[in-house]
């Protein structure tokens, strides 16, 4: 396998096999920049609504604070809190738990592109099944936050473990990560035609979140499906195996998320649609991805967020 810098960002690394030319490996990178910068603005997005939000908060809270910090009651209780909030702790297991129990439950498949494939019933075998190893590897974390405690791509068994932890977690830095690590293959057809693209994938996916008062934190994983023509988006779906958040409030000024799908088991397949033209060059990427986020407020908070994730196969219908 050979590694390539991205221009994107320096957190982005290919591998190539080696059964890939030379002049498809710049198309390739092309894409992955596409899905790097893509996913980094829709998450830019997301954190900027987050941040408005927090902002009314505080708005609606910042009487009720200078009530307690001008009560000597009050102020004990803010100053305890701000110290249960730097020992806060999350009970999440570490990558590398295995068994084979408790499947993954929920699928939501999307495409963007469909043109005339929706028409089509896509019965029988695959046309083609890609098997491990796949034609190359990529794995990146949003620049703005913190990179993944840890991260294990296994080019030869389809391996894509990513692990988040930010605020209070344990070994965490920063307010967030969003992290993202998998695998592609390249495609081709002489001729036009409608395809659909499947992925078989087995996952132990982990989360935990807690929040003492004013502060807030959020866990998300899943997998993730896209099809790219050098640069170009044509169709993603998205696995989105649990999302938690929580926020300490007056009402409930500490509050716990936890999550555990209990093991390794297969899930359901994730799917996309679109249509391939004549002579034209396409990848199929699978993938796992994690994002955490966590602001301390008064009380701490902290989050982690864990998926293990094993891409069996791929498989195309023409």
């Amino acid at each position: 396998m050979t590694t390539y810098p991205n221009t994107i960002a320096l957190t982005t690394e290919t591998l190539f096999n080696e059964r890939i030319p030379e002049d498809r490996r710049q198309e390739i990178r092309n894409s992955i920049n596409t899905m790097v910068t893509r996913r980094i603005e829709e998450n830019t997005r997301h954190r900027e609504l987050a941040a408005e939000d927090r902002a009314l908060a505080d708005a609606f809270a910042e009487p009720f604070l200078d009530q307690l910090r001008n009560s000597a009651r009050g102020a004990d209780a803010l100053q305890l809190a701000a110290e249960r909030g730097r020992t806060r702790t999350l009970d999440v297991s570490e990558l590398g738990v295995a068994s084979m129990e408790n499947p993954s439950r929920y699928v939501s498949a999307g495409a963007l592109d469909y043109p005339f494939t929706t028409t089509r019933d896509f019965q029988g075998p695959a046309t083609q099944f890609f098997a491990i190893p796949y034609h190359f590897s990529w794995s990146w974390h949003d620049l703005n936050g913190s990179p993944p405690f840890k991260q294990i791509i296994t080019n030869d068994t389809g391996r894509a473990a990513l692990d988040a932890r930010v605020g209070n977690a344990p070994g965490a830095t920063g307010t967030f990560v969003s992290a993202h690590a998998g695998y592609g293959v390249s495609l081709r057809s002489d001729h036009r035609v409608d395809c659909m693209a499947r992925s078989l994938r087995s996952t132990h996916d982990v989360g935990a979140a807690a929040a003492g008062f004013n502060g807030d934190a959020t866990v998300e994983a899943g997998c993730e499906m896209t099809v790219m023509q050098n640069g170009r988006l044509v169709a993603h779906a998205v696995d989105k195996r649990f999302r938690g958040r929580v926020s300490g409030s007056v009402g409930h000024p500490t509050e716990n998320y936890n999550y555990d799908n209990g093991g390794f088991g297969t899930g359901a397949v994730i799917e996309v649609f679109w249509t391939m033209e004549a002579n034209t060059n396409y990848e199929l990427n699978v993938g796992a991805w994690v994002f955490a986020e966590a602001h301390q407020g008064i009380g701490g908070a902290g989050a982690q967020s864990q998926i293990d994730a094993k891409i069996i196969f791929m498989s195309l219908w023409q």
